[in-house]
């Protein structure tokens, strides 16, 4: 033997006493024995087999103290793999020490002779167990955690998981002289500690480069779809395959596991566009203003990073320490604002003071809180609501006096009956009010609408159904059926014909013919662009916009085509109405990014910018009767301007908070 196959190995002999012990997790790595093994595995048990890969399978073990490891038996019998392969992933993991790379705790290396007959002979054959012993790790794989962007992890735990997996990488390609590429990145090697904190595994592929020098290999490494075209074209090894793997890991974890596949059918705008609305929609069900702007801010940075990586030519990627300077820029520490859930039967205290007024030459309001009662358990023919009270106080003869009508989580959609002074109130908490401007009274339940002319009101629900009510009491439900897969986020109903439109997170928007039994006899496909708002063009019978994250689309359902897009704002579309100016229909849009525009339906241009706000625009809504455009904003303020000039004609500050929505009555100056 010679000496170097001595030095190699002398690897493998270490003290006998620690051998039978569990590993001590603060110490360098221990030599179990292969018997040890077998008893913490249950003799590696398919219980206790959490994993399997190419050159292993991996077990949970359990030691009698009740420690635990995740012990991965190496295979004898795979090609390619032998004790060079075994001792390049255990020098790697002697050397890494970070807390986004797996820790090595133990291994095993035991040669084992047993007889065998042989060609009529009995012959002993050398049976080498080898095994490496990290910490388990309970969250488990990546891979079993990968979903679409509206179910699964919310987006503080993807970003903690990707901003980890960055810097883990970070440290294998900056952090260490001679550097390590890991070469097989995917989640399946990314695993997961009670916190949702990332930790990359499996080295068995990964190798040293003593310089930063573009290699061709002739060795099979990888797994297909994270590997880069120069090396499935060329077996051209860099830093940049592990760069371009990340992108895809980061693709997927950010848009489920076909989020690499779905930005292939799109252009990079397109799928960062509709990545970003929607997120921007699960967002919204839990933060608001600076917050929501934030999170917003970090998706984008992290849909364009990972876009970048995935570059077909190597030398436009990124490197591994702008990526994780450019996803340090996004980390901002924000305040999780307290919210409910579920639909209740809910009283709001009436204000014993009375508030402030604003007044102007158009409108005098004084602040009331309203109740609210459940609709959520109606039954067909059941009476379901009752008026209890409220904070009514009745109008003063000699001036006319309009409530302001702070809701619990007023943020989407709010519509106004035609001839009542009703409003119509609806959150994402699963509420929908009715409130009688004159009287108070509040049924309570998600997106809705009233349909006037057949006192109905349609509701469209989380579980993707759309039932509608009758809306005089007794209450009665008229017509329930699915119209969605999952959860309908808007609805509109057409000022002259049956229709209804409906839209939903995961389908395209849909046309409903009451007249016919509640047929869908329209479908408008967006392109995987989700709506977040929709209306009917109240002065063209066959058209209908809906904003769509950075824009507005207006379509015209008679020939299922999309006509025009307005785009401009520099964020987020969060709102739109129509209104006219002489005989010119025009549409005005409102956006996170602190401004309204005027769009020119005739020249599809933006003829006006409406600055002032502090915060987002929230609302945009045109006064029926009265030349008045009016905005609302997180900065709690509403202005008013003339639709005419586009000249500010005041600001009203209620003191009451972000404003969600903004209604005006027809008929009055309300």
């Amino acid at each position: 033997m010679s000496e170097e196959d001595d030095e190699e190995r002398s690897l493998w002999v270490h003290k006998p006493g620690h051998r039978h012990q569990a590993p001590d997790s603060t110490m360098d790595p221990t030599d179990i024995t292969f018997r040890l093994l077998e008893e913490i595995t249950d003799g590696f048990s398919e219980e206790r087999k959490i994993g399997q890969g190419a050159y292993g399978t991996v077990y949970k073990g359990e030691f009698r103290n009740g420690k635990e490891i995740a012990v991965k038996m190496l295979h004898n019998d795979t090609l390619g793999f032998d004790d060079k392969q075994f001792e390049n992933e255990f020098q790697n993991l002697m050397r890494l020490e970070h807390p986004n790379i797996v820790r090595l705790v133990a291994y095993c290396y035991e040669t084992q002779h047993k007889y065998a007959e042989y060609k009529g002979r009995i012959v002993f054959a050398a049976i080498i167990h080898r095994a490496l012993c990290f910490e388990y790790l309970t969250g488990g794989s990546l891979e079993n955690h990968l979903s679409d962007e509206f179910h699964g992890l919310d987006w503080p735990t993807r970003f903690k998981i990707i901003k980890g997996t960055c810097e883990g990488l970070k440290y294998l390609h900056e952090g260490l002289k001679p550097p390590i590429y890991h070469l097989d990145l995917k989640p399946g090697n990314i695993l997961l500690d009670k916190n949702m904190v990332p930790k990359l595994a499996d080295f068995g592929l990964s190798k040293l480069f003593t310089e930063e020098k573009t290699r061709v290999t002739q060795t099979p490494i990888g797994t297909v779809g994270y590997l880069p075209p120069e090396y499935i074209e060329k077996n051209v090894l860099s830093n940049k395959l592990d760069i371009f793997s990340l992108g895809v890991v980061i693709l997927n974890v950010i848009a489920g596991p076909r989020g690499r596949s779905r930005s292939a059918e799109m252009s990079s705008q397109e799928f960062t566009d509709l990545v970003l609305g929607n997120w921007t929609v699960r967002l919204q069900a839990t933060w608001n203003g600076s917050s929501l702007e934030a999170y917003r801010q970090q998706v984008k940075t992290c849909t364009e990073i990972a876009l970048k990586c995935v570059e077909i030519d190597r030398h436009k990627r990124p490197n591994i320490l702008d990526i994780v300077n450019k996803i340090n820029e996004t980390e901002t520490m924000i305040g999780k604002l307290p919210i409910s859930h579920g639909s209740e039967v809910r009283f709001v205290n009436d204000h014993r003071e009375k508030p402030t007024s604003y007044s102007d030459e158009f409108i005098t309001l004084e602040s009331r809180l309203a109740s609210h009662l459940n609709l959520s358990d109606t039954q067909v023919n059941q009476e379901a609501y009752h008026h209890n009270g409220s904070s009514f106080k009745e109008k003063e003869e000699d001036r006319e006096v309009h409530q302001i009508l702070p809701m619990e989580n007023p943020d989407i959609p709010i519509d106004a009956h035609p001839t009542e002074p009703w409003i119509l109130t609806g959150n994402i908490f699963g509420s929908v009010d009715i409130l009688n401007c004159d009287t108070q009274f509040a049924y309570a339940t998600s997106a809705a609408k009233l349909i006037a002319r057949k006192q109905w009101l349609v509701v469209g629900y989380h579980d993707g159904f759309i039932r509608v009510y009758t809306y005089e009491s007794p209450v009665q439900q008229v017509k329930r059926f699915k119209a969605h897969s999952w959860n309908i986020t808007c609805l509109d109903v057409h000022p002259t014909e049956p229709y209804v439109l409906s839209v939903g997170l995961l389908d395209p928007i849909k046309m409903w013919d009451w007249n016919k039994g509640w047929e869908c006899i329209r479908m408008f496909d967006m392109q995987g662009v989700l709506a977040h708002g929709i209306k009917f063009n109240p002065h063209d019978s066959y058209k209908f916009a809906a904003a769509s994250v950075m824009n507005v689309q207006v379509w015209n359902f008679r020939s299922s085509r999309r006509e025009f897009t307005l785009f401009g704002h520099g964020s987020a579309v969060s709102c739109f109405d129509y209104f006219t100016r002489g005989n010119q229909q025009y549409i005005i849009t409102g956006s996170l990014d602190k401004t309204a525009r005027i769009w020119d339906c005739k020249s599809r241009t933006c003829v006006q910018i409406l600055i002032g706000h502090m915060d987002c625009v929230t609302c945009v809504c045109s006064h029926p009767d009265l030349p008045i455009l009016l905005t609302g904003s997180n900065d709690e303020t509403v202005r008013l301007w003339n639709s005419i000039t586009f000249k500010l004609e005041g600001v009203l500050d209620f003191e009451l908070g972000k404003v969600g929505a903004i209604v005006c009555l027809k008929g009055s100056k309300r």
